[in-house]
């Protein structure tokens, strides 16, 4: 997980944004481990599917809360127009994530805006 990510989630006492959070880590990581190896075995695909799954069904509740957030994001200088997490969700194979830079770079956007989330819901 990434760990800016873990260490907001032990402060977020709301179960269903530590679930979205967690949902939306699973399917980054099964993002880049495909885009790096350059393939995908029907085992991946499979993993990539049902973590994207798992992680479209939590966002529609944080869709709102997330959108002030990724919209103060930027790639390379350049304000985010579109949402990064529609975005990615919309990949609906794994295999349009194979050499698909434009995919990646709504990455960080999308990690950046949860982060914000998550640091705005933590409970002191």
């Amino acid at each position: 997980m990434n760990p800016v990510t873990r260490s907001l989630l032990e402060r977020v006492a709301d179960p269903d944004l530590a679930d979205f959070a967690m949902a939306w880590d699973a399917l980054e990581e099964r993002v880049v481990a495909i885009y790096r190896s350059g393939a995908c075995s029907s085992a991946e695909a499979e993993a990539f599917e049902h973590a994207r799954d798992a992680a479209a069904a939590l966002y529609r509740r944080w869709a709102g809360a997330l959108a002030p957030h990724w919209r103060d994001t930027s790639i390379d200088g350049a304000p985010v127009e579109e949402d990064p997490f529609v975005r990615i969700l919309g990949a609906d194979q794994a295999g349009k994530v194979i050499g698909n830079w434009p995919l990646m770079r709504t990455l960080p956007p999308a990690r950046e805006a949860l982060n914000h989330l998550l640091l705005e819901q933590a409970v002191e």
